[in-house]
């Protein structure tokens, strides 16, 4: 497995001041980060970026988590792309809904320093990544 150095990352999110914490604990690390304001700009930049992982909000204006993901699993060129939701519902039934939907992992806001990318190391060997 490779480590976080190797990583493409992209993060969807509409709220700045999350983007830059997440950013942040990733570069940190090392970690290639790229951004999308919210799902619509997340399908433009996907497939050329062809990233490592994926950490999208559920909620967000114009194109939601949700249905950005169905968009990502619709196309063949990103389909295989591991997608984790990041959300302020601190809700198991949000979490059960999210894996249900498709994607590979949830994360609640705001994610702990000490062990987002770790937890985000054993989701991608999970997944053979």
């Amino acid at each position: 497995m490779s480590g976080p150095e190797t990583w493409r990352i992209l993060i969807v999110e509409d709220e700045t001041d999350t983007a830059q914490v997440v950013s942040t604990i990733l570069e940190h690390h090392v970690v290639e980060v790229h951004h999308a304001a919210d799902g619509t700009e997340c399908l433009e930049k996907l497939s050329a970026l062809q990233p490592t992982l994926v950490i999208m909000d559920l909620a967000m204006p114009q194109l939601n988590g949700w249905d950005t993901l169905i968009e990502i699993r619709a196309n063949p060129d990103t389909a295989h792309i591991p997608v984790v939701a990041l959300t302020a519902y601190h809700s198991m039934q949000v979490a059960r809904d999210a894996a249900a939907a498709g994607f590979d992992g949830f994360f609640m806001k705001p994610v702990s320093a000490g062990s987002f990318v770790t937890d985000l190391g054993d989701l991608l060997a999970r997944l053979g990544q």
